[in-house]
């Protein structure tokens, strides 16, 4: 098999925080001021618990209160066209790595919308359905990497912390730090290592990792 680049999701290849805008935009437009309210109070409350986005427990806590903003909400999750959110470049980038490298999406998520949203972005086809989706991704890397074997898999995110978390794990690995979206300048964790590389658009990947 050749040579595994695992690329992340939001804010590497699609543009999240752009995503997250449309959809307060849309829930607002069609439930009702306290549905919304409450419906991003739970999303804060679920993060916090889970240390994830869990969109599906989101909802099915608004559901108590609100059944009927809760049906809307999810519906507008389902529809929302995720492929208009993906950065310029994302999926010729991933075509090109089928030249010498085997492109697999490694996300965290629940593993219940996640993967719709993979697949409605056009990522899955992208990456002709070599999908791996976590709720922490860092913490099933043997798993990832037993799956898609390969010398010096190289991972790609928008997370430092995740990415140093890797870079302890997996010290062979190339890491490689994309500078996109609200979480790109955050820092590493103490005593984790920096990234191998960092570049500012996922256009550039495979130009970067030709030699690495």
């Amino acid at each position: 098999m050749p040579r595994p680049v695992f690329l992340d999701v939001d804010n590497t290849l699609l543009d999240n925080d752009a995503a997250k805008a449309a959809l307060g935009s849309r829930i607002a437009d069609v439930v009702s001021a306290s549905a919304a309210r409450r419906f991003w109070e739970l999303y804060e409350t679920v993060r916090e618990e889970e240390d994830y986005v869990d969109f599906p427990t989101t909802v099915q806590r608004l559901h108590a209160t609100h059944p009927e903003d809760a049906s809307r909400v999810t519906r507008i999750l389902d529809e929302l066209p995720y492929a208009t959110f993906l950065y310029p470049g994302a999926i010729d980038t991933i075509e090109r790595l089928w030249s010498g490298w085997t492109p697999v999406i490694l996300s965290d998520g629940d593993p219940v919308f996640q993967p719709r949203k993979i697949e409605r972005a056009g990522l899955a086809a992208a990456v002709r359905g070599n999908v791996l989706v976590y709720v922490h991704k860092e913490q099933r890397l043997h798993e990832a990497t037993a799956r898609f074997p390969g010398e010096r898999p190289v991972f790609v995110d928008d997370k430092a912390r995740i990415l140093g978390h890797i870079e302890r794990q997996q010290p062979d690995a190339v890491t490689v730090h994309v500078l996109q979206g609200s979480y790109a300048f955050e820092p590493v964790d103490r005593g984790d290592p920096a990234a191998d590389l960092e570049i500012p658009r996922i256009a550039d990947l495979d130009r970067v990792i030709a030699d690495r």
